[in-house]
């Protein structure tokens, strides 16, 4: 069964920002995350967070986490590489 792949307000507002080239390579992050959220190559586990994923696409980020249980993938934020660290959770 596949997961069902969420945006957070603040992470549609940028992902609506972008432009339309980066928003194809976000749109094949999200359609195999639909698939498997927690075993990808471009997928790296947040260390000191549970529930935390990174996806890479590009020189962007999207950090996200996994609820198992209701099969949700809640993408909380997309940022350039340099600039994703700084922003709390």
């Amino acid at each position: 069964m596949p997961y069902e792949v969420k945006l957070t307000k603040t992470a549609k507002k940028i992902y609506l920002k972008l432009p339309a080239k980066l928003r194809v390579g976000l749109e094949k992050c999200f359609a195999s995350l639909e698939v498997n959220p927690n075993n990808n190559p471009n997928v790296e586990k947040i260390k000191g967070y549970q529930i935390d994923y990174r996806y890479q696409v590009g020189g962007w980020r999207i950090l996200y986490e996994v609820n198992e249980d209701y099969k949700i993938v809640t993408v909380y934020e997309i940022r350039p590489r340099g600039d994703v660290y700084k922003h709390g959770h």
